[in-house]
């Protein structure tokens, strides 16, 4: 059998059905490096998996999967859509770092402001008891 026949490009997704292997093109312009990780990981326990290429220029992600059943479009498509995932995820915690940082910032301060009483009334306490002897 021609391998070159199993082989279907459709949009970013190489399947080679003859291999059991598909390959993921991505654009590190849209995608970096950071969120194809992201995306990689949560296929580690569907599929054996390949970073390669130039994080610059394209970057390829190959996926075998381990259920010799797994539909290799379905799995190329749900590879895309944690691309996108965790892209929005980011793009959502950069927006909302500032909102983060102050509510953090505002929690340590409620914090330090309620040790202030409890440190006056020990204080208030061993004076008391100072003065008492």
């Amino acid at each position: 059998m021609d391998e070159k026949k199993d082989v279907k490009v459709i949009g970013n997704l190489e399947i080679n059905n003859g291999e059991r292997l598909l390959v993921v093109s991505v654009n590190p312009k849209i995608y970096p490096l950071n969120i194809v990780y992201s995306a990689s990981y949560v296929f580690i326990d569907k599929a054996f998996v390949v970073i390669d290429g130039d994080p610059k220029e394209e970057i390829l992600v190959e996926l075998r999967p381990k259920d010799k059943n797994q539909d290799l479009e379905e799995m190329g498509r749900d590879f895309n859509n944690e691309l996108l995932s965790y892209a929005v995820y980011e793009a959502q915690s950069l927006k909302n770092a500032p909102i983060r940082e102050a509510i953090v910032k505002r929690a340590m301060l409620i914090g330090e402001a309620a040790e202030e009483p409890e440190k006056r009334v020990e204080e208030e306490i061993k004076k008391h008891e100072k003065d008492k002897n």
